[in-house]
């Protein structure tokens, strides 16, 4: 379970201080595609950074299937990176110089498995994701869309328990960006975490569960049902006051106010 308590992160000091995250409680499942939305500059990066160990909360408490991270020193944090966390980013951030395979195998070259072992594990992921023929070319050769399955590929190459997707459709068109959000949802079916932070609602829509922020502030949690993730609707996503829709609540207060419609009519026919 990844668990926030009274989680605050401020950046900056005195006029220039940012509040990014301000007393953010939250409890999150194992095993679920969650995502978390809202419009730039809410705090859902810094939220996911902090979960993923890249940044850390200025106060509250941070624990991660009973771990706490704010006990942990530097290479404590990195291995638990390293272990625990897969990342993939908006703009991929591959080596351009470097192979398919010399990248996706490249948390493994860096926690020092030898060359033998980690191409091998490498070349598994490489293949569970149809990425075989491009094994060899060098990142720089790929599209948009291979280049971001290639990073899928070095996130789950190490079999961390939690991926963490910071806008990974970001640069990339609805077909590409379509299949980046199935293969998250296949992962998540493979029973690993899946945090997708994202501004896009249609791809929030798919999750199990959405998580709203707004100013810093955890203002809303929908669990999206199987006809919401299906239908991945495209109608207006907030309200006046700025607040996500629960769609599923939009939906049964419209039946509601067809059926009262329906008994006035039938009284007054009567």
């Amino acid at each position: 379970m990844i668990k926030l308590t009274n989680v605050n992160k401020i950046y900056g000091k005195g006029d220039s201080q940012v509040h990014a995250l301000k007393d953010v409680n939250l409890e999150l499942p194992n095993g679920k595609f969650i995502a978390i939305v809202g419009k730039s500059g809410s705090g859902k990066s810094t939220l996911m950074n902090i979960v993923g160990a890249l940044d850390s909360c200025t106060s509250g408490t941070v624990e991660i299937d009973g771990e706490i991270l704010n006990n942990k020193n530097a290479n404590q944090l990195a291995d638990y990176r390293n272990k625990k966390i897969g990342y993939i980013f908006q703009s991929f951030y591959l080596e351009p110089t470097f192979s398919v395979l010399e990248n996706v195998a490249m948390p493994m070259t860096i926690a020092g498995v030898n060359k033998k072992e980690r191409e091998a594990k490498a070349m598994k992921v490489i293949e569970s994701l149809n990425l075989t023929e491009k094994a060899n070319k060098k990142a720089s050769e790929l599209s948009g869309g291979q280049k971001q399955r290639v990073s899928i590929a070095r996130a789950l190459v190490s079999d961390p328990d939690i991926i963490l997707a910071d806008e990974p459709t970001g640069n990339l068109d609805s077909q590409n960006g379509g299949e980046v959000i199935a293969l998250l949802q296949q992962i998540c079916n493979s029973g690993k975490t899946v945090l997708l932070v994202t501004h896009n609602i249609d791809d929030a829509r798919k999750t199990d569960i959405m998580v709203e922020i707004k100013d810093g502030i955890i203002s809303n949690i929908i669990e999206n049902d199987e006809k919401t993730k299906i239908a991945a609707q495209h109608s207006s996503d907030y309200d006046n006051e700025g607040n996500l829709i629960d769609k599923n609540k939009v939906e049964e207060d419209s039946k509601l106010e067809n059926i009262n419609n329906n008994e006035k009519i039938d009284k007054v026919g009567e």
